[in-house]
């Protein structure tokens, strides 16, 4: 078996055949490639990290991060979120799910990678925490709402202060792509960020209360919160566990607004 690790847009795009073929044999679904060249290509922060494992001709492991900057008061961090990860099948008893990772963190670390961070799922969780070593407080989790409850208790949702980081959607090169997501249509009122799901809405950020004023009525929203924000716990519809590691800054959880901008799934 033979290993890589790329930082480089071009000579990942030559791997898009390989990548998408693993997707299908780990996920039993086709790859959505209008996606994975947004997350990855299109992106306008800097090059992606990506680990690769082939068994002669054949994509055997994936593990991945793009750069996904985050801004406060203090200046800007360089963070990256993981995703995508994936093994075969045939091989999972090679210890190449942590082989690539600490792979793509030496390189990351080495170009100055402040941390890595992202969601990890149900089955994925003791991985990250147990081989990976990352730092996973206790589990974020999505609030289904209404407007009217929103709005009682907007005071209490965490918000992107001044001392917080978070991804700044005002900056409008990060705006123009994480609002370019493939497969929905975004919202933009003048700091708030949302999008039509289903019958719902996914309200992506927010930097100040008074901005929910203008979400749509009647309608119910789903907004993530981590587990310290109480106030709209007994509407939780899922977990949804957000963690991540040090590299070469400091990486803390509760220093992070994490709102659904934040993720690649919303």
């Amino acid at each position: 078996m033979q290993t890589t690790t790329l930082a480089s847009k071009t000579e990942l795009a030559k791997h898009e055949a390989a990548i998408e073929a693993l997707f299908g044999e780990c996920f039993g679904d086709r790859l959505s490639l209008a996606l994975w060249r947004w997350a990855y290509l299109d992106n306008p922060h800097g090059e992606p990290y990506v680990s690769l494992c082939y068994d002669a001709d054949r994509l055997v492991a994936h593990y991945a991060m793009i750069p996904m900057p985050l801004s406060s008061a203090g200046g800007r961090l360089n963070a990256y979120l993981s995703m995508t990860t994936m093994v075969a099948a045939s091989h999972r008893q090679h210890g190449l799910f942590v082989k690539l990772a600490e792979a793509t963190y030496e390189r990351a670390r080495a170009d100055g990678v402040d941390f890595v961070m992202g969601f990890p799922n149900e089955m994925s969780t003791p991985g990250f925490r147990k081989r990976l070593s990352w730092d996973l407080p206790p589990s974020d989790y999505v609030a289904s709402v209404t407007k009217e409850q929103l709005l009682e208790v907007a005071q209490a949702v965490p918000l992107p202060q001044r001392t917080r980081h978070a991804l700044n959607l005002r900056d409008p090169a990060t705006r123009a792509w994480r609002l370019a997501r493939p497969g929905a249509q975004y919202q933009w009122e003048d700091g708030l960020a949302y999008k039509a799901f289903g019958d719902a809405l996914d309200l992506l950020a927010f930097d100040d209360p008074t901005q929910l004023q203008a979400l749509p009525a009647q309608r119910k929203i789903n907004l993530l919160l981590p587990a310290e924000c109480t106030a709209l716990a007994p509407f939780k519809a899922f977990d949804y566990q957000f963690g991540g590691r040090s590299l070469a800054g400091t990486f803390d959880a509760s220093a992070i607004v994490r709102q659904m901008a934040l993720s690649d799934v919303f």
